[in-house]
C-alpha cells in the first residue's frame, strides 16, 4: 500500500469515526470537538474507554460507513473541522460542524460572501429585489450565500446565475437533493457553477430543527448579511443573531411600516440595521466596485398552455381548479402544466395548494 493510499484510508476511517460519534446520545458538535482535541483523532476518542455507547443499539460505525459511501458515490467533498481549507470564519462559531458535505466549485469557501435572506412567503416587491441583489453581488465576483428556500433565497440565487457569478447554496437537508423539491431546477443549476454545502449525511430529510443550525454555517460564511423581507418570526432572524456574535455587518431593505411581512426586517432597522436603499450604492461602499456587471435577459416566456397559464398568475396566487377554470383546460392537464413550470422554477407552491409566479 502506497502512502497516498494510505493516507487516503486513514482520512476515509477519521472521517467514519467523526460521524460514529456525532450519531451516539449525549455527542453534540462541542462534545465531540473535545473529545477530538484531547484523543487526536476521532477514531482514537471512539476507540476509547471515555466514549460509551449502547451494546444494544445497532453499531453507529457501520451507519457512518453507508453514509461516507453514498457521499462518494455522488462525487461530494467531505470536509473535516481538522483539515487545513477547512474555512477559518467557521471555527468562531460556538459548535462549528465536524464535517461538511460539500458539492461543486470548493474555491467558493475561500471567498467571504454576502448573505441575501427574507421570508419564504416573500411579495413580489422582496423577490424583484432579492434577484436584483444578487446579481449585482454576484457581477461584482462576490458569492451570493442563501438557504435555497422559496421566496427570498430562492430569487437571490437566481440572480447570482442571471450573470453566471458566484453563488452558495447551505442546505438544511443532505446535500443530495434539493429542498424544497420546486427548487430541483435550481439546485441542479447552482451545483453546475455554484457550490452546495450541507453539514448533514446524504439522505437526512429537512426536519425544522435542521434550520436554525444551516443558518449559522450560511452567516458565517459571509461578510455581510442582508434580511430583504422578514416577518416578526422569520428564520432570517436566526442568521442575524448568528451574524451579530460574529461581528458581521447586518443590513435591511426597509419597508412598509403596516405591511407585516416587513416587521421583522423594519424592526431590525430600529434595532441599528444598516438600510439598504440602493443596491448600487450597497455594492459600491461594501465590496468595493463601482459598476457590477447587469443581469443578462431572462430567458424566452414559454408560450401555449403554459404561456397563457403563466399570465393567468400575474395577478396573483391561484388554486389549480381556478387555473382550469380560467384556462378551460381539465384538472389533469392543469396540474401537469403546474408541475412542468414548477421544475422549470417559474412557479412555486405556496400554503393552501395555491400557486403563483416564482419570478
Amino acid at each position: 500500500m502506497t502512502s497516498v493510499e494510505r493516507g487516503s484510508r486513514e482520512r476515509r476511517a477519521e472521517i467514519e469515526a467523526v460521524l460514529a460519534l456525532d450519531a451516539l446520545p449525549g455527542v453534540g458538535t462541542r462534545t465531540l470537538r473535545e473529545l477530538v482535541e484531547r484523543f487526536g483523532s476521532a477514531r482514537a476518542a471512539l476507540a476509547s474507554a471515555a466514549v460509551r455507547r449502547d451494546a444494544s443499539a445497532p453499531d453507529p460505525r457501520l451507519e457512518a460507513g453507508r453514509a461516507v459511501a453514498r457521499a462518494e458515490a455522488l462525487g461530494m467533498h467531505m470536509l473535516l473541522y481538522t483539515d487545513p481549507e477547512y474555512p477559518p470564519r467557521l471555527r468562531h462559531l460556538a459548535d462549528p460542524p465536524p464535517l461538511l458535505f460539500l458539492r461543486g466549485d470548493r474555491t467558493l469557501l475561500r471567498l467571504p460572501g454576502v448573505a441575501v435572506v427574507g421570508s419564504r412567503k416573500a411579495t413580489a416587491r422582496a423577490r424583484t429585489v432579492a434577484r436584483r441583489l444578487g446579481a449585482a453581488v454576484a457581477g461584482a465576483g462576490v458569492p451570493v450565500v442563501s438557504g435555497l428556500a422559496l421566496g427570498v433565497d430562492g430569487e437571490a440565487h437566481r440572480g447570482a446565475l442571471d450573470v453566471a457569478g458566484p453563488t452558495v447554496a447551505v442546505l438544511g437537508r443532505g446535500a443530495d437533493a434539493a429542498y424544497p423539491l420546486a427548487h430541483r431546477r435550481l439546485f441542479r443549476d447552482i451545483l453546475r457553477s455554484g457550490l452546495v454545502v450541507s453539514e448533514f449525511t446524504p439522505g437526512t430529510p429537512a426536519l425544522p430543527h435542521h434550520f436554525p443550525r444551516r443558518n449559522r454555517i450560511l452567516a458565517a460564511l459571509c461578510r455581510a448579511v442582508v434580511v430583504v423581507e422578514a416577518g416578526a418570526r422569520s428564520g432570517a432572524l436566526i442568521t442575524v443573531e448568528h451574524a451579530l456574535d460574529l461581528g458581521l455587518d447586518v443590513f435591511a431593505v426597509p419597508g412598509p411600516i403596516d405591511l407585516p411581512a416587513c416587521i421583522g426586517s423594519n424592526g431590525l432597522l430600529a434595532d441599528g440595521a444598516r438600510p439598504l436603499v440602493s443596491v448600487a450604492a450597497f455594492v459600491r461602499d461594501q465590496l468595493g466596485v463601482a459598476d457590477a456587471r447587469p443581469p443578462e435577459p431572462p430567458g424566452p416566456r414559454p408560450e401555449g398552455e403554459a404561456g397563457r397559464l403563466l399570465t393567468c398568475l400575474e395577478g396573483g396566487q391561484a388554486t389549480a381548479d381556478e387555473l382550469a377554470r380560467q384556462l378551460g383546460l381539465d384538472a389533469g392537464r392543469t396540474l401537469a402544466l403546474l408541475s412542468r413550470l414548477e421544475i422549470a422554477g417559474s412557479v412555486e407552491r405556496v400554503a393552501g395548494m395555491r400557486f403563483r409566479r416564482a419570478g
